[in-house]
């Protein structure tokens, strides 16, 4: 039965002997879409004439059956169409089932058809994926499979296809990076079609998909995706659809979903006997269409532009698929600065290798000018010359070249099983020796050294050194990071560089080669971005952050990860749970600007080697000779506030760093460096005016002077606050640093003053002579230590940058001590106390600080002189006598001395520390305000202290200045504040176990001082003479270990001189006990204030009092009993009998509600602990009027004031003055 062409569905001319050729063509394509390509590859196509009877009789013998069945057809069954029909589905079921014969169940060779899962486990409640319930399980009955072509089955649909399979029993997708809320299975397998093989799935999540319609972009969300990295290709489970509520319509081999209101949603279209759906993923907000190619640039650590165009055509590697090579890319900034070269020369490279291993080379780089952050000065690289794969490992030094070449060596040929057969090197010393060689030659690997003076024969390694130091230059340029990240930035580099092709492997990267697997760079993210970090649940509590915040500086080495620097902690962490932020930079985010540094500064593109064996240099570039045009975009402005005035200073900085104040400077500079100016670009006056600037305060005369402005510090542009912030540590550092003319003015000043002092002479250096070096340590006050006289021979190098020209080899001889010697401190006080001597005053044989002469007392604390005198002659000439042996500043009376305010208020001296406190605002400013009525409450519990081998340190606690806090607070408990004694002794004891409880007693510490500024102690108040002393104690108040607290204050007359709260060092057994302990301590400090005041000579001395509340303690201190509970007690307590029976105390009993030392042992009632302040401070809150004093008036006042020091710490002793 003939069958016309014109009644084919495909129309196309009918064969007429002349257009065979179009008519084959035609006919290939008409049978290759039908299924039935086979037909022309077997037996030969039967003549136009033949009959249909002759057709059949030509068929293979596997189409017997449906001949069979073709031949029982009716008359008007029997057409063209119905044949076609019948003869394409047989030849589909013939080719499928000869493929499911020869199919090759191996781990790689899946392919679609319907799944079912499998799971190893017995019990239902531990399947994975989506619920099974009893209206899914009827969906999924039907189990047919697809048929198709070879061509459908034998290779992947493209990556951002899905196909629509409505026999599969859940969505499959084999591309990890498109899942989100991913979880990980280990027990689930898909079964195949055939029930014969499995397929591993590997995890389940969702995946948000965006499907290009033919009316636009429409997003769906899979939900319960399975993982299946071996599937070939990415299926939609199409009864998935119709549980949703979506209707699908098919027409025209078009698959229409809509919604369940006949909405349109989106098409999928027939191709190969499949509908499938295209459109690409959503992967982190970002739309994959459209790659930006300078991204990627970043993420490869500014590879050339044209690798990565070239790497995408080859498709090198994977994750390059959507990047957009048509789009002009923008110039890059980093690389323009960091790889800056002079003319490019024509370089011939030739690969002679056949295999890798064949032959590597070897270099070595350094020594860096920087450490790097793990202490590393070198780096060596080793180059496999066949797939240009790098290794590079960092150094601390060059012995360690050999133990790393053979680590290097056994890890390659283990990893290849091939044998390294040669290796070039040049004539550096680390490659020369004696080991190296016999290493070398034992087991056969031929040795290849460069001629002297020739490095380019040891070209590739030298290339990479200069490549790699430009990629590293421009990195850290680009991220702002300090000069110390260049091996984190290295390794960076040598990452991504071995996943980059190179023009001479053939589009193949060095990672291909090397392992045979094509590499994927869609985990590369741009070095220095801003990252968080998760933290794990066992590192951190309930209330604190989920994750940290760094910086990216890598990627991980030995596990998949990345490599996060933590700044406030200041390492290197590696971790896979990271989330990269590529559009913001980490160091801007942090600290709010980026330091571009001069790496020229640092010479990281030069080798710096300085081996016997020459290095190449590079070439000087030639300065132009007209000048450059001046870019102002590159210069930044600074408006910086005075703090005193409300004058407002205007800097510009250029790229250099340095500080221009006005428009002279602005001009010097362009000349310097050949710009030109145009002084209409710089405007110097300010825009906005000084809103730090305010009015005198209520301590103003003791606050502006002293008054700290953090603010001050981050005023440069150029700083980082603490963590960019680098002070010269030498004299090679200040001569590049910003501030150098304040360096080098600074250094003048200081050598001038230790010549005008002769500190030393030149001479000479013996030969068995050791030099020392010369270490410098700035002061506020001039030269104290200048004075000081060795008795011991000492040389040291004259000081950088001063030396004397002609003299360049002589050495110092010092004769005066100098800052940094051990002794100086000792030869000052030596040669100050025979100054002292010979000037007629006498020192207290108890107190080294304090010195005597008739009706003259000095107080000495370092550099620090106070003269008390009764006579205004006599001090003034006391006085001028010092000043003739020592170069001193008159400060006038005293106000403020060693951290404390002396403030005379009418008739009377009050001591404070307004200013120290005022301070404290200031630099916590940002804690919490609170109204705080008592230091401590009596109803605050108190955690057990941390072990300190338990501590675990988390971000949050290491940021809290807990021990700084407590340090400022234990500074004016000790001197002005004894109401704060025991709040802040108890809380001192968590120093080294704190947690956030503890923070907020102490912050509350704190505020409770802010409130009570106006507390003063009133100097005037001492009618009466005597030492009177309360003590007391609380046994085993402490909890955790039943320790005891001690306290005791001592009055001069009514005045507190001295007072301690502290733990006791043993477990008093009874309250006696503890009651005697803190009684002997406190004999003690009054013995020997005592001793002082008689030494003093002073008029009505009486002996002094002690008021103890315990009886118990009294009798025993007065009888001589033991028995069996006081046996134990430590002998040394027991001196206090001897004393009493010397009668060098009176030791009376007081009650305990009047007992001025109960507030030192425990916290008390808002009543009590008010009654008990009264009796201590004066209240003062206005100062208007306050004048200042002198000494001569202050010992008047004070009735021989010189008592009143509080020398309860012999090194501190004019705190309290």
């Amino acid at each position: 039965m003939n069958m016309p062409a014109e009644s084919s569905p495909f129309a196309f001319p009918k064969l007429d002997g002349s257009n065979y050729t179009s008519w084959k063509e035609d006919m290939k394509v008409v049978l290759m879409d039908r299924g039935c390509s086979s037909f022309i590859t077997e037996d030969k196509p039967c003549p136009e004439q033949a009959t249909e009877k002759e057709k059949f009789e030509r068929l293979p013998a596997e189409y017997d059956h449906l001949v069979q069945t073709l031949y029982r057809l009716k008359d008007e069954e029997f057409n063209h169409r119905e044949v076609e029909k019948q003869l394409v589905n047989e030849a589909g079921r013939i080719q499928l089932k000869q493929k499911d014969l020869n199919l090759d169940y191996t781990k790689n060779a899946y392919t679609v058809g319907s799944f079912r899962l499998q799971e190893t486990s017995k019990k239902s409640s531990e399947r994975s994926g989506a619920k099974r319930n009893k209206e899914k399980k009827q969906a999924f009955a039907s189990e047919t499979s697809f048929c198709g072509t070879n061509q459908a089955f034998g290779v992947s649909t493209d990556w951002n296809h899905f196909l629509i399979d409505t026999a599969a029993t859940s969505h499959f997708c084999y591309e990890r990076d498109w899942f989100r809320n991913f979880k990980e299975l280990k027990t689930t397998k898909a079964l195949l079609a055939d029930k014969k093989s499995t397929c591993e799935v590997e995890g389940i999540g969702d995946i948000d998909f965006i499907v290009q319609d033919i009316k636009g972009n429409v997003k769906i969300t899979l939900k319960d995706v399975f993982y299946t990295p071996n599937m070939r290709r990415n299926l939609i489970r199409g009864a998935r659809m119709d549980i949703a509520g979506l209707k699908i319509i098919w027409s025209n081999d078009v698959m229409h979903i809509c919604h369940s209101n006949n909405e349109y949603f989106f098409s999928a279209f027939r191709r190969d006997m499949f509908y499938i759906v295209s459109g690409y993923p959503l992967l982190d907000s970002v739309m994959y269409t459209s790659v930006d190619l300078n991204l990627i640039h970043k993420r490869l650590c500014h590879v050339n532009i044209p690798l990565i165009k070239d790497m995408c055509k080859n498709k090198s590697v994977k994750g390059l698929e959507k990047v957009n090579i048509k789009i002009n890319n923008e110039s890059c900034i980093a690389c323009n600065v960091g790889k800056a070269t002079s003319l490019k020369k024509n370089y011939v490279y030739k690969r002679v290798t056949k295999s890798v291993l064949d032959k590597v080379h070897m270099d070595l780089w350094g020594p860096a000018p920087v450490n790097s952050l793990g202490g590393s000065k070198y780096f060596l690289s080793i180059i496999d010359d066949f797939s240009r794969k790098i290794d590079v490992f960092t150094l601390k030094s060059k012995s360690e070249v050999f133990s790393i070449f053979k680590e290097y060596l056994s890890r390659v040929q283990r990893e290849l099983g091939r044998k390294l057969k040669s290796v070039r090197t040049d004539n550096g010393l680390e490659f020369c020796h004696k080991d190296f060689e016999i290493f070398l030659r034992n087991l056969g690997i031929k040795i290849e050294r460069t001629s002297f003076y020739t490095p380019e024969l040891n070209g590739i390694a030298e290339r990479f050194n200069r490549s790699s130091m430009e990629a590293v230059r421009t990195m850290l340029q680009d991220s702002g990071l300090q000069p110390r990240f260049w091996a984190e930035a290295l390794h960076a580099y040598v990452h991504t560089k071995n996943r980059c092709s190179h023009k001479l492997t053939e589009g193949k990267t060095p990672m291909e080669i090397w392992s045979g697997h094509k590499p994927s760079i869609r985990h590369c993210r741009t070095f220095g971005s801003l990252a968080y970090v998760y933290v794990p649940t066992v590192n951190r509590n309930k209330l604190q952050p989920k994750a940290k915040i760094g910086i990216l500086v890598g990627y991980a080495v030995n596990r998949r990860g990345y490599r996060v620097w933590l700044p406030k902690e200041r390492k290197v962490v590696e971790s896979i749970h990271v989330k990269i932020d590529e559009t913001k930079n980490g160091v801007k985010t942090l600290f709010g600007k980026v330091k571009h540094y001069d790496y020229a500064i640092y010479q990281l593109d030069q080798n710096l080697n300085n081996d016997s064996d020459c290095r190449a240099q590079d070439e000087k570039s030639s300065s132009p000779e007209k000048p450059s045009s001046l870019d102002i975009s590159t210069w930044i402005r600074l408006e910086k506030p005075r703090k005193k005035s409300k004058r407002i200073d205007v800097y510009y900085y250029p790229p250099s760093k340095e500080r221009l104040r006005s428009i002279n400077d602005v001009k010097m500079y362009c000349e310097k460096n050949k710009l030109e100016f145009d002084a209409n670009q710089f405007n110097f006056k300010p825009t906005k005016t000084n809103t730090r600037f305010e009015e005198k305060s209520e301590c103003h005369n003791e606050t502006s002077s002293d008054s700290v402005d953090e603010a001050s510090f981050v005023n440069d542009i150029f700083q980082h606050e603490i963590y960019m912030t680098e002070i010269p540590k030498t004299f090679k550092e200040t001569q590049i640093s910003p501030d150098k003319e304040k360096w080098d003015e600074a250094m003048s000043e200081e050598i001038k003053l230790m010549q005008n002092r002769k500190v030393w002479d030149l001479v000479e250096p013996k030969s068995n002579m050791k030099v020392l070096g010369w270490n410098h340590c700035q002061i506020d006050v001039k030269g104290a230590y200048l004075y000081g006289n060795l008795d011991i021979l000492i040389y040291m190098q004259q000081p950088e940058g001063f030396v004397v020209k002609g003299c360049e080899h002589y050495v110092c001889r010092l004769h005066k001590s100098i800052y940094g010697l051990h002794q100086s401190g000792r030869q000052w006080n030596l040669e100050l106390s025979e100054i002292l001597f010979g000037l007629g005053f006498h020192q207290n044989e108890l107190c080294n600080g304090l010195y005597t002469k008739s009706n003259c007392i000095l107080l000495v604390y370092v550099d620090d002189i106070v003269v008390f005198s009764k006579s205004q002659s006599d001090l003034e000439d006391s006085i001028l006598n010092i000043k003739i042996k020592l170069e001193i500043t008159e400060l006038g009376p005293v106000r403020y001395l060693l951290g404390v305010n002396f403030e005379r208020i009418g008739d009377s001296v009050y001591l404070h520390q307004n200013t120290y406190i005022n301070k404290l605002k200031t630099r916590f400013k940002n804690l919490p305000r609170r109204r705080i009525a008592l230091p401590l409450k009596v109803s605050c519990i108190l955690p057990d202290r941390v072990k300190e081998n338990e501590i675990i340190e988390t971000e949050l606690m290491r940021q809290i200045p807990y021990k700084t806090l407590i340090g400022c607070l234990s500074f004016i408990a000790n001197r002005s504040r004894p109401d704060i004694a025991f709040a802040v002794n108890t809380m001192s004891q968590f120093c080294n176990g704190y947690t956030y409880h503890h923070w907020t007693i102490v912050v509350d510490i704190l505020n409770y001082v802010f409130n009570t500024m106006y507390y003063k102690i009133n100097l005037s108040n001492t009618h009466d003479t005597r030492l009177t002393m309360y003590l007391d104690s609380s046994w085993g108040c402490k909890l955790n270990d039943r320790h005891s607290t001690s306290g005791y204050i001592m009055l001069f007359g009514n005045v507190p001189i001295t007072w301690k709260s502290q733990k006791q060092k043993c477990i008093a057994l009874s309250s006696m006990e503890a009651e005697f302990i803190a009684l002997t301590e406190s004999v003690k400090f009054i013995i020997w204030y005592s001793k002082i005041l008689k030494e003093l000579s002073l008029t009505d001395f009486r002996m002094p009092e002690l008021y103890c509340d315990s009886q118990s303690a009294i009798h025993f201190s007065k009888n001589n009993i033991e028995n069996s509970k006081t046996k134990h007690i430590d002998i040394k307590y027991k001196f206090v009998r001897k004393l009493l029976h010397d009668k060098e105390f009176e030791l009376n009993y007081i009650n305990s509600k009047k007992n001025l030392a109960d507030f030192l042992t425990k916290p008390l009632v808002k009543d009590k602990f008010l009654s008990v302040i009264k009796a201590i401070f004066q209240k003062y809150s206005v100062t208007d009027g306050a004048e200042c004093w002198n000494s001569n008036e202050l010992v008047q006042s004070l009735n021989e004031s010189i008592s009143l020091v509080n020398f309860h710490d012999v090194a501190e002793v004019t705190a309290l003055v």
